[in-house]
């Protein structure tokens, strides 16, 4: 695809609604607040004007330059063996967080051997353009950040998330640099964990780096530190090939997970509560879940919030033949979690033959049609999957652990490319406010020397005819094709 011209005067024209919005993302008080607002209604007009255009079942890229024109330049660029490429934060085990009340998108990660900077990236709804959010930390002999300011690069598989009421970015990392495991700080000589970490948006500053000054990645530039990290310091278990989904209950954020220590494939489930983080609010970490009915590796999951259910995809295989891993998250049990055990689904496609569950789907909840939709960005990038949430009157699973997954096709001729080469994970998020699912390409050179990974909307179809009714859907599609042929006659 083509690198969208700019004339002059839309380059000044983009220069100013970004300085515009860098200036009132570093400013405190009502004013801030009030740019913020605006922001976010600017956000959501042009995405909302891009989905009227774009029939149902269809795809509209939203993103107007590329990835790399965020990427920096110079002394400030990560330069070191192996670890100079930040394509890789989209490529290696990654995921974004969605900023619903800004309509942004915050794209962090790496890696502990594909790429060693840990610098935020904002790709911007209302402009849609992408653009940097601090500067890379520089390391130590060891690999660790200097300063502890700031978490390390890391894989970040479906554990990167916003949070709305705190307005925060989370992310609880994967397999962080330089060994591989958890985050890890180091005083410069006793190692210990960290995290999970925060990077707050307000301060977001293209020119600054994520910790304090001087810990740039230019040391001789001695950039200044923009603090924007927080660590939480809560002892949490590995996230290699976590999963995570978001919530509010009682009007604070909570962040439920599968996490698997030993990568043993049977993931407790957890959750995790934040308090008022800008004013001092401690946090809660609870085992409610155990994995006995799914395996579960690399993957990515949701919740649905009509029956206030934890998703997940599971990795079937000869003994473990679910597609889906659920938890029921009325049954949480904190006294004794191994009594809320996962319920295995079964997904088949529409004439009976069974579906292939892999890895590689992102997965999420449509709540304006109660269905989930995967998607795993092959067989052409613009087809996904629809299945609608079976539950009994009391809404629970009940006994038929069967669902039928029906595989759309893209109703536009422009779609991703898709062709992952780890999966798409955590780069695939559904909005309710717009009432369309948002997704990250796969990395991809331009041409002219640039990468790029699009960002796109993707418009829900409508709700799939039920196998019995199909027959007369289609009699009815017939009926009116004959209508409309006798009238042109």
């Amino acid at each position: 695809m083509n690198k969208p011209g700019r004339s002059k005067g839309a380059v000044a024209k983009n220069w100013l609604r970004l300085s515009n919005l860098t200036l009132s993302l570093l400013m405190t008080g009502s004013f801030s607040i009030v740019a913020a607002q605006a922001h976010a209604e600017t956000s959501s007009e042009r995405l909302s004007s891009l989905l009227a255009t774009t029939p149902a079942g269809g795809w509209v890229q939203a993103s107007t330059n590329f990835f790399s024109d965020a990427w920096p330049t110079g002394a400030d660029a990560v330069q070191a063996p192996s670890h100079e490429f930040p394509g890789s934060i989209v490529r290696a085990w990654s995921s974004f967080a969605w900023d619903s009340g800004r309509g942004d998108l915050m794209l962090w990660g790496g890696g502990h051997a594909n790429y060693a900077g840990n610098e935020m990236y904002v790709w911007d709804g209302a402009t849609g353009e992408w653009g940097r959010g601090s500067l890379a930390s520089r390391l130590d002999a060891n690999g660790f950040v200097v300063d502890s300011a700031a978490p390390q690069s890391a894989h970040t598989y479906d554990n990167n998330i916003y949070l709305p009421v705190n307005d925060m970015f989370l992310t609880f990392g994967g397999a962080a640099a330089p060994g591989g495991g958890a985050f890890r700080e180091t005083d410069g000589t006793n190692v210990s964990n960290a995290g999970p970490f925060l990077w707050d948006p307000t301060k977001a500053d293209p020119n600054k780096v994520g910790g304090t000054t001087g810990s740039g990645w230019n040391a001789t530039n001695v950039a200044q530190g923009g603090n924007m990290w927080i660590d939480r310091e809560v002892q949490t278990p590995a996230h290699v090939n976590g999963t995570t989904a978001y919530t509010t209950e009682d009007g604070k954020d909570v962040v439920y997970l599968t996490a698997d220590t030993g990568a043993s494939g049977f993931p407790p489930l957890y959750r995790y509560t934040l308090g008022d983080v800008r004013n001092g609010g401690q946090d809660t970490w609870e085992k409610i879940g155990v994995s006995w009915n799914t395996v579960g590796y690399q993957g990515a999951a949701t919740i649905d919030t009509t029956h206030n259910l934890y998703i997940r995809t599971a990795n079937p295989n000869p003994s473990y033949m679910s597609d889906l891993a659920i938890w029921d998250l009325d049954n949480a049990n904190v006294a004794n979690p191994n009594q809320n055990t996962d319920i295995g689904v079964n997904l088949v496609n529409a004439d009976g033959s069974d579906f292939r569950m892999t890895g590689n789907f992102g997965i999420d909840y449509d709540s304006a049609h109660n269905k989930i939709v995967l998607w795993d960005g092959n067989n052409g990038g613009g087809t996904v999957w629809s299945a609608s949430v079976v539950t009994d009157e009391n809404g629970d699973i009940g006994p038929n652990t069967t669902w039928t997954i029906h595989e759309m096709e893209s109703s536009t001729l422009e779609h991703p490319q898709g062709n992952f080469t780890t999966g798409v994970l955590g780069k695939w998020k559904y909005d309710a406010t717009l009432g369309a699912f948002i997704a990250l390409d796969e990395i991809s050179a331009t041409g002219d020397g640039g990468w790029d990974a699009s960002v796109w909307l993707y418009k829900p179809a409508a709700a799939i005819p039920e196998p019995e009714t199909y027959a007369l859907f289609l009699a009815g599609l017939g009926l009116i094709g004959w209508v409309a042929r006798r009238r042109r006659a």
